[in-house]
């Protein structure tokens, strides 16, 4: 929001230059130049620093690693065996093996198991997107509040200076005995209470700049511009938008989508465990025994055996009836998360419209008439026919008002955010799945 910026020069020296470095006050490092960022670009600098979304990301290596090492047999077994009569005629009879077994499995566990980690993966990827998504909502507001702070800074900076403009007129008057020295002291006292919500205001700028550093991901002294607008639009904002487009930029939603495919694998899977593997055993053996008439004699032999698990008791009845469970919760999920996505667009537009409508009213005719009343009861008093007390009056009129407007512009600005939070329109959320939104 703009405001008309009348330019005085003070007399006053040893007061308004500290006044102005207060009000400027912002802890930048020495010598360093403030980095200049948009919106867009803060978002996506928290999403490359943020420590906590860090570490989240690394469980899509994880889910990538189970993909990788998925879908291979288990190791085979190689067997040594060696029998001996020692404890019993000790004739030197004995029997050595050598055998080599593997397991099979007789359905398509394997490629079923590939096939369910596939989607693992989009669903890590999903919902890294949606943390994203909350960091990048938690940005934009924090960046709201700090522009919002600075704009009634601006306003501060203003009535700062036309109350200086009022001293110095007073100070000439008490001089000449015009006036009274109570109302110099009185005006005085005015603007110390200016120099106190000035303090109170650069106080709270520093706090909400340390706030977008630390969600930023950056040191808490990196000096920061944001490059954003604060204007108010001059046309009401839209309440139309495409429920198609919000899905499909909504993580949460597209991880509810892949939730269903997840689950059908998933059941697949456990589908495809009811048969144990198969076992396939070669083996090699030599057998050393007394045979009449001839004495010791030894024979070799080579084979293979196969070894059928029979499912009799067990046929995997508990895996498969709870991915059953998790196939209907994935189906009723996706219809939840529809609702409940509409439903927050649905309160989103209509916020950023009611206070869009909001702050131009307040920001309106209401505003210039005050400002108008408060210039014209300064030049009244300079020419004798006001008091003080009317022009401090008009004075505190017109801070209200725009401490009003700024706090509905605020709301408004709050409502936007809350409108891209929702709508999910923020940069670097794009994610592939095996479905589209319906």
């Amino acid at each position: 929001m703009k405001f008309r910026i009348r330019n005085h020069v003070s007399r006053r020296r040893q007061i308004l230059p500290v006044l102005l470095a207060i009000l400027c006050a912002v802890p930048f490092s020495h010598g360093a130049e403030p980095q200049s960022l948009s919106r867009d670009e803060a978002i996506r600098l928290a999403f490359s620093n943020n420590r906590e979304l860090a570490v989240a990301v690394l469980e899509i290596d994880r889910a990538k690693a189970r993909l990788r090492w998925s879908g291979r047999l288990d190791n085979p077994e190689l067997e040594f065996s060696l029998k001996g009569d020692g404890i019993g005629n000790d004739e030197d009879e004995g029997n050595y093996e050598v055998a080599f077994s593997q397991q099979f499995p007789v359905t398509a566990r394997l490629k079923q198991e590939r096939h369910l980690r596939g989607h693992q993966v989009i669903l890590a990827e999903a919902e890294i997107a949606e943390r994203k998504r909350q960091l990048a909502g938690e940005v934009d507001l924090v960046l709201v509040s700090l522009l919002m702070i600075r704009e009634k800074i601006a306003v501060s900076r203003q009535l700062v200076d036309l109350n200086e403009e009022m001293i110095e007129f007073l100070d000439k008057q008490s001089e000449e005995g015009v006036i009274s020295s109570l109302d110099v002291m009185q005006a005085k006292l005015a603007s110390r209470t200016l120099e106190q919500q000035a303090r109170k205001l650069a106080t709270e700028e520093t706090h909400h700049l340390l706030a977008l550093n630390k969600v930023m991901g950056l040191s808490p002294d990196t000096p920061i511009n944001i490059e954003e607008s604060t204007h108010l639009p001059q046309a009401e904002p839209s309440m139309e938008a495409s429920l198609q487009t919000i899905l499909s930029r909504r993580p949460d939603y597209v991880l509810a989508l892949e939730k269903i495919d997840a689950a059908q694998a998933a059941l697949t899977f456990e589908e495809a465990k009811r048969w144990q593997d198969v076992s396939v055993r070669l083996f090699v053996e030599q057998e050393d025994s007394v045979d009449v008439p001839t004495g010791l004699d030894g024979n070799t032999f080579a084979g293979f055996g196969i070894s059928i698990p029979l499912p009799l008791r067990k046929r995997n009845e508990e895996g498969i009836e709870q991915a059953q469970i998790n196939q209907q919760a994935a189906d009723k999920e996706v219809e939840a998360a529809r609702f409940r996505i509409q439903a927050e667009c649905e309160e989103a537009f209509h916020e950023r419209s009611d206070t869009w409508n909001l702050a131009r009213d307040a920001s309106g005719e209401l505003l210039s008439l005050a400002e108008k009343n408060e210039e014209e009861f300064r030049k009244a008093y300079q020419q004798g026919q006001a008091s003080l007390i009317q022009v401090q009056r008009a004075q505190e009129q017109v801070l209200e008002l725009k401490h009003t407007a700024l706090e509905f512009l605020a709301a408004y600005h709050e409502a936007e955010a809350h409108v891209r939070l929702a709508t999910g329109a923020y940069p670097g959320l794009n994610i592939e799945t095996s479905k589209n939104p319906k």
